[in-house]
């Protein structure tokens, strides 16, 4: 049947085929990586592009100074050993100076990060403030322990897979912060570690790192995916037209060539020759 169409339909169906394979294909890039050519959530910026997991970084850490900064300048009043009064000092200047980074880098990657503690911060200031004596200390430096070791696998993981230099910026000196606080704390010999939530257990297959969403490498495998199928689409169409152009020529020549029978001869009755006797036979005798 398909021998039957011209061969002028056969390539206008063809390069509708491959046009039609090549929109879905692309239509379906746009879809995954979002109209502007990056994943859904992510944007460009000077520094380089920004997803969830920066943002998010930006908004704990944030979050992180706007209540350790008061808490730490109360346990410098209110705690009654002299080393937890130095640690809530050193927390309180510390994180001032990393409120200050993370209120620039915010700004300058036109990021919104909150003005006030979140409710769960607000308790656990609330809890602190009503203790008193030795249960302040007490109570103040597990607040804080655990409220640090929630922070660090986020900064971690940000550090290690952000596209941004900002941010990127801003996660080393956060880790080096966080770590040196878990140091602080926990040299005053009051933290309950049986009270710490247990480490996650290792996650099966590769792990998705916070803020690591590529744009180069996945968006690389995406437009190499796309290619490939857009090829293959071709080249599969280009292989069934040859397929069917081998296929057409015998029936052609089938059609064209026409045999005609030779005409039938009429066969010719050739006479029997005469019988010969023997010359002189009377002689014999």
């Amino acid at each position: 049947m398909l021998s039957h169409i011209p061969r002028t339909v056969r390539w206008a169906l063809a390069v509708a085929v491959i046009a039609a394979v090549g929109t879905a294909v692309f239509q379906s890039w746009r879809a995954e990586s979002g109209a502007g050519g990056v994943p859904d959530g992510w944007v460009q910026t000077q520094s380089g592009p920004l997803g969830p997991g920066d943002r998010e970084l930006l908004v704990k850490v944030r979050l992180a100074g706007l209540w350790e900064i008061p808490t730490g300048q109360e346990m410098l009043q209110r705690a009654s050993s002299q080393r937890v009064r130095e640690i809530g000092a050193k927390i309180a200047a510390e994180h001032t100076e990393l409120d200050g980074l993370v209120r620039d880098t915010a700004a300058k990657l036109n990021v919104v990060v909150p003005n006030l503690p979140s409710e769960e911060q607000q308790g656990w200031m609330s809890d602190i403030s009503s203790a008193s004596g030795s249960d302040y200390d007490m109570v103040a430096v597990n607040r804080l322990r655990a409220a640090h070791g929630k922070v660090l696998p986020l900064v971690s993981q940000v550090r290690a897979g952000t596209r941004n230099e900002l941010v990127r910026k801003l996660a080393v000196t956060t880790a080096t912060f966080v770590g040196r606080h878990h140091e602080y704390l926990e040299s005053t010999g009051l933290v309950d570690y049986s009270a710490l939530p247990e480490p996650p257990a290792p996650a099966s297959g590769q792990p998705a790192l916070a803020g690591a969403n590529p744009t180069g490498a996945s968006l690389g495998v995406q437009m190499g995916t796309a290619a490939v199928v857009f090829f293959a689409a071709v080249f599969g169409i280009v292989g069934l037209l040859s397929l069917l152009r081998r296929g057409r020529r015998p029936r052609e020549l089938a059609h064209d060539v026409v045999h005609v029978p030779e005409p039938r001869r009429p066969l010719a009755i050739t006479p029997a020759p005469p019988e010969r006797r023997p010359r002189h036979a009377a002689r014999r005798w």
